[in-house]
């Protein structure tokens, strides 16, 4: 089982991450890889080289994904800087956690050119209010159709359907299903989109790891499908 979202939690009190937490939940819950970012910390620049450590000690167990905020003034140099760390396969962008249009941020594009060109998936924070709306994001999918784009959530509270429906009209827009748990919008990606366009995430802590991988219990999928959400699609991504 390939976990493609979660994060490493950030003790507030010591400013330490929970690394052991993070490897107990995944054995726990029989999770065998984990694409695993830092949302918290001194700067952008720090949690990237955390991260590049952290996943570094684990290549067996664990993936690691940068975190970008675009309203940087470094955010290009950032980019290219990440590509260069060990153990960086994934580039995360999250609108809403730093505060940003993503039809109108002028430095995603030159982003999207290098991510692009060097074949980098990128994750895209979905679903809560007018700063993470899919029809944002697929703006930029369209300009970058080489470029793999995986909507975080499937449209998550806000835009679960319009979600769906943007991901059939993009070959290269996939969705993960953490923190959509809304039968009627599951329901329409299971019988919409082709199987290898979801993909299993846990939102790791913020939500239980076993919420999120018992979430597909209430639906009668066949094997081959579970398959491919739980950690087919990952790989071919990840390779």
């Amino acid at each position: 089982m390939i976990d493609i979202h979660a994060h490493v939690k950030r003790d507030r009190t010591t400013y330490n991450y929970l690394e052991q937490e993070l490897l107990d939940d995944m054995k726990k819950n029989n999770i065998t890889s984990r694409v695993v970012s830092a949302i918290e910390g001194k700067s952008i620049q720090d949690q990237n080289n955390y991260i590049a450590d952290f996943v570094s000690r684990y290549p067996d167990q664990l993936i690691g994904c940068a975190v970008i905020n675009p309203k940087e003034d470094n955010s290009i140099d950032e980019t290219r800087r990440v590509l260069t760390l060990p153990g960086i396969k994934m580039i995360e962008f999250n609108s809403l956690e730093h505060g940003y249009y993503p039809d109108s941020c002028p430095n995603l594009d030159p982003i999207f050119d290098i991510l692009e060109e060097n074949r980098i998936p990128v994750k895209v924070f979905t679903g809560i209010g007018a700063r993470s709306m899919p029809q944002q994001w697929a703006v930029h999918a369209k300009r970058h159709p080489n470029l793999p784009f995986i909507f975080l959530h499937i449209g998550c509270f806000d835009y679960g359907y319009g979600c769906v429906d943007v991901a059939a009209e993009n070959e290269n827009i996939y969705v993960e299903t953490s923190y959509q748990y809304e039968i009627q919008v599951l329901r329409k990606a299971f019988s919409t989109l082709p199987k290898e366009k979801l993909l299993f995430g846990s939102s790791y802590p913020t939500v239980l790891t076993k919420s999120s991988v018992n979430v597909f219990d209430m639906f009668d999928l066949e094997k081959d499908y579970l398959n491919s959400i739980y950690y087919k699609n990952a790989a071919v991504l990840l390779e």
